[in-house]
């Protein structure tokens, strides 16, 4: 046994723990080697044909822009590996630069919710409480569109060359719109076939389920889901005018609507206005991605001929002019009105609302009349719609209406 054996010391060094690796920095490494080299920094910074300035910058991170040649010549200097040197300069830039990156996110994300959504308006329809917190903003519009992050939300490529109507002074809710009804139409996943034929056969029984208020219109639109034709019911936003919009998902055709005027029977027009263009402009919308139908503004000379065209075929199917014209004369005579209103198998609002349309915008009597006679049409869109203030996610949505509707 040696003289020199001391067992307490060696029991002191095994039961002193064991220490933790850190990595050092780079100025760390630059101190350790010119006194290795007992050299000054002056020196060093000759050897490497470096300014004070950025020898400084690259050490503290404080240099953000950086020609790559001087982490060579300092790699050179230090003898370790340039990556290395380079993924230490990093670090150090992150961690000095932290508040200011993440600053930069922040900004970035607010530029890009402001570029496309009116908080204003979201605020105002209930979608979301405030304008300023952005972590529940982006939370609450995530939920309601579907999204898995913000950034997810496209601006969609709207061609409305033939669509009449004025247009809003932003188009912010009008393309919010327009990509949440193509998403739900996406999730609807419609695995039925279209036929045109089977559309012109089925066509003549629309208007009947008019007349049950309760359930004829979600009957109407199961039933077209199954000839292949997805119609879904989208609430606007206040900026919008628009009655509704036919597009395509996988060439299939979609139809959406919105309650614009709040009358029974103008979700049966826009229905019909639509599957017109359905009918006779499928090509070009297949072309053009989406066709909008906006509100008809008689300041505007110029409307296209393909929404008055949509126009005229579904008052013609619904309820023409000339029976209009006829009704008016016993528009006071509730059983009148109820009578001939079932005989050409419409509800009688319809009856109440085009008199109304036909007298003029001015009149406030007939419009008065209408509203009264208008059905409670709120049960109707709680089954087929998803309100922005109900809080319902849009997972929620979808499972819903594939149970309820279309299946």
């Amino acid at each position: 046994m040696k003289d020199d054996f001391n067992a307490e010391d060696i029991l002191n060094k095994l039961f002193q723990p064991v220490p933790i690796k850190v990595e050092e920095s780079l100025e760390e490494i630059f101190m350790e080697r010119i006194d290795s080299l007992k050299v000054k920094k002056t020196t060093a910074l000759k050897m490497m044909g470096m300014t004070v300035r950025t020898l400084d910058g690259i050490l503290s991170g404080e240099q953000k822009k950086l020609d790559y040649i001087q982490l060579i010549r300092l790699s050179n200097f230090l003898g370790i590996p340039v990556e290395r040197v380079a993924k230490l300069y990093i670090d150090k830039l992150r961690q000095v630069h932290e508040n200011e990156i993440n600053e930069e996110k922040t900004g970035d994300l607010i530029s890009f919710i402001n570029e496309n959504f009116n908080l204003a308006e979201l605020r105002k329809v209930g979608l979301i409480d405030s304008l300023t917190d952005y972590s529940q903003i982006v939370k609450s519009i995530c939920k309601y569109f579907g999204l898995k992050k913000i950034e997810d939300y496209k601006e969609p490529e709207m061609n409305i060359a033939f669509s009449a109507g004025k247009q809003a002074k932003s188009t912010y809710g009008l393309k919010n719109w327009v990509f949440l009804c193509e998403q739900i139409c996406i999730e609807l996943r419609n695995p039925y076939e279209y036929n045109r034929d089977k559309l012109v056969e089925y066509f003549p029984n629309i208007r009947w389920y008019s007349t049950d208020v309760s359930n004829g219109l979600v009957t109407v639109i199961s039933q077209l889901f199954q000839l292949g034709i997805t119609v879904v019911f989208t609430p606007s936003f206040p900026s919008m005018h628009i009655r509704g919009a036919t597009f395509q998902v996988n060439n299939k055709p979609c139809i959406a609507i919105t309650d614009y005027k709040g009358f029974y029977p103008t979700l049966w027009f826009a229905l019909i206005h639509e599957l017109y263009h359905v009918l006779f402009d499928w090509d070009e919308i297949l072309l053009s991605d989406y066709h909008l139908s906006l509100e008809r503004d008689e300041k505007i000379p110029t409307i296209s001929k393909n929404e008055i065209d949509a126009d005229d075929f579904a008052r013609e199917y619904l309820f023409s002019k000339s029976k209009t014209r006829y009704i008016s004369t016993f528009i006071d005579n509730d059983n009148a009105v109820k009578s001939f209103s079932l005989e050409n198998h419409i509800d009688p609002s319809f009856a109440y609302v085009f008199s109304a349309f036909d007298n003029g915008k001015t009149n406030k009597y007939s419009w008065g009349r209408a509203r009264n006679k208008n059905p409670n049409i709120n049960p109707i869109l709680h089954k087929l719609q998803n309100k922005f203030d109900t809080g319902c996610s849009f997972d929620s949505h979808i499972k819903g209406l594939r149970t309820k509707i279309y299946n």
